[in-house]
């Protein structure tokens, strides 16, 4: 096998994999003796079992290997890397070696506690109560991932399975938290790592090709279009295998140490998402395979479940997620000086350049009078002297425009046109019109917002402010504005404009884990033989988006712990 090939990811890869995920077997739990166990019910056995093949779950593979265990790895689709395999393969990992020695930072236990605390569980911040506010569960978890993170990385680099350093910019400097604005936050830069490739910031397929070639060389088998279908636990509650659907039927594979998962979210169950989601979502960034067979398969077991209401927020282009809805990558940054966005009424809703999954949660304000979410779709704006200074999905000048670009010679040009794109798509998305107050409302918008381009200062919603905007934007064209992210938009056409829709990097709840990894029964009591890691789990990190590699810091770091402490239990 190709470690190189199999952990890119192509569109004609997702849809091989949304292929397999549509395969017919029932998922599910089997109950069998502790007899049975031992008797002629297996195929095949191993120490340990993983299903999945991110950065969770490789993490979990080489932590079992550390512990001595013999490791099988099960991924579903055609290819090994899942959502970690196209994601930008950042790390966030507090109180690192590499802050300190490449940058000097000094990181704070305390001040990290208050500041997960404060953003993770807002409506429970207490900064006068010994755990902020924060449950004695989620308490134990984030300072386990305190303890614990910056030890996995550096073993991970010192062996060679992921070499590490700190993820910098465009201007050289380490990243500042997503929150780094607030107090509690402590202004602490350098906690996302980056894969290190020859000094530079790697990617997430390069962190899959390390963290694969090290599991393979030291003794770990991986098997891609192998996807587990029912978890077998004992009478008594012990997991002791699974099934395993492959092109030659199903494949009955005893652990007799434990199964670790890391299978992604729900991101592509449309019912998960309907049912569990506050934000009305259509898809993202995950791969196609992450369908939540997880939670149906561990709820015939009593798992407690956890933080299903939450996800990795991205928001995406509506046109590319309505073809399809595992997108090729979500809007992680709204480019441009002279560009803003505004809902159905033609009004701004937050600082554009301001993190990604900030900007996500406004899709979800519901409007009680109407009966509506009046920002469930919402229009990028931008003119000529934006694409002048590009960014990320604005087509530069001279370029072609993509076909979901819509133009206007005049606002009002531009208005009708927008109109008639979202009336194109209602088969889709339902009936969605502007309000009659959008244009009149739009050109208010403009003028106030040209206004703050003459001061430097936007007084509705800081653009330019928070430390994570400086970070992400890059200023290619130097033109002498008072703030560099403000720019005024043109009194004159043309203007473009590009629809916006909720999105995930992927979703973040599912089964609720303990400081081992474990996880844990509707009574709190841990499953012997069952850990989950990664977004197929309930995020100790509640409903935010900590920094930068927020998904692979924790996934890693309790994907390695649930490894060690898989591998150290009796067969």
């Amino acid at each position: 096998m190709s470690t190189n090939e199999n952990s890119r990811v192509s569109r004609r890869g997702f849809m091989k994999a949304a292929g397999l995920g549509a395969a017919s077997s029932a998922l599910g739990a089997l109950t069998i003796s502790s007899a049975q166990a031992q008797e002629d019910l297996w195929d095949e056995e191993f120490d340990v079992v993983v299903a999945g093949s991110g950065g969770a779950a490789l993490a979990g593979a080489i932590g079992a290997l550390h512990g001595g265990a013999s490791v099988v790895i099960l991924e579903k689709a055609a290819f090994i890397g899942g959502t970690t395999g196209k994601s930008g393969g950042g790390s966030w990992v507090p109180n690192n070696k590499w802050m300190k020695s490449e940058f000097g930072q000094q990181d704070d236990k305390e001040t990290f506690l208050r500041y997960v605390a404060k953003v993770s569980f807002p409506e429970l911040y207490n900064d006068k109560s010994p755990t902020f506010g924060m449950t004695d569960h989620h308490w134990a978890q984030l300072n386990a991932f305190w303890d614990n993170a910056a030890p996995v990385f550096e073993k991970l680099d010192e062996v060679g399975a992921l070499p590490a350093k700190v993820f910098t910019s465009w201007d050289g400097k380490p990243a500042p938290d997503y929150h780094g604005q607030i107090a509690e936050n402590g202004q602490i830069l350098g906690r996302q790592l980056a894969v290190n490739v020859d000094g530079k910031n790697g990617s997430g397929a390069d962190m899959i090709d390390f963290m694969s070639i090290y599991a393979e060389d030291n003794g770990a088998e991986i098997r891609t279009e192998n996807r587990v279908v029912k978890i077998v636990r004992e009478e008594g509650g012990r997991v002791v295998g699974v099934h395993v659907e492959t092109a030659d039927g199903v494949n009955r594979i005893r652990a007799k140490k434990g199964v670790i998962f890391g299978t992604g979210g729900f991101t592509h169950n449309p019912h998960m998402r309907t049912q569990f989601l506050r934000t009305p979502v259509l898809g993202g960034c995950a791969v196609p395979t992450n369908e939540g067979d997880l939670i149906n398969m561990s709820a015939e077991l009593g798992v407690k479940l956890g933080n299903l209401n939450e996800a990795w927020n991205q928001q995406v282009i509506l046109e590319q997620v309505l073809e399809f809805s595992s997108v090729p990558s979500g809007v992680f940054f709204l480019g441009g000086d002279s560009s803003i966005a505004v809902n159905k009424f033609g009004k701004r809703m937050y600082d554009e350049k301001y993190v990604y999954p900030e900007r996500t949660r406004s899709h979800q304000v519901y409007d009680q009078w109407t009966g509506e979410y009046p920002n469930l779709y919402q229009i990028f704006i931008f003119d000529d002297g934006a694409r002048e200074f590009g960014g990320y999905e604005i087509p530069r000048v001279g370029a072609d425009l993509p076909k979901h670009v819509i133009t206007g010679n005049t606002l009002e040009e531009l208005a009708e046109n927008i109109q008639a794109r979202f009336d194109s798509l209602s088969e889709r998305i339902g009936t969605y019109k502007l309000d009659d107050a959008f244009l009149d409302n739009l050109k208010e918008t403009i003028t106030r917002y040209n206004g703050f381009a003459e001061t430097g200062v936007d007084t509705d919603f800081h653009r330019g402010e928070a430390p994570i905007d400086a970070y992400f934007h890059y200023i290619t064209v130097d033109k002498g504005n008072k703030n560099p992210y403000i720019a005024a938009i043109s009194d004159t056409g043309p203007y473009y404009a590009i629809l916006l829709g909720a999105g995930t990097l992927d979703t973040k709840g599912g089964p609720v884990f303990d400081t081992n990894g474990q996880v844990l029964d509707v009574k709190d009591n841990p499953i012997p033989g069952f850990y989950v890691a990664g977004n197929a789990s309930a995020s100790p990190s509640g409903k935010s988006y900590l920094g930068g590699g927020g998904t692979l810091g924790l996934g890693i770091t309790f994907g390695y712990l649930a490894g060690q402490h898989a591998a150290s239990q009796e067969a």
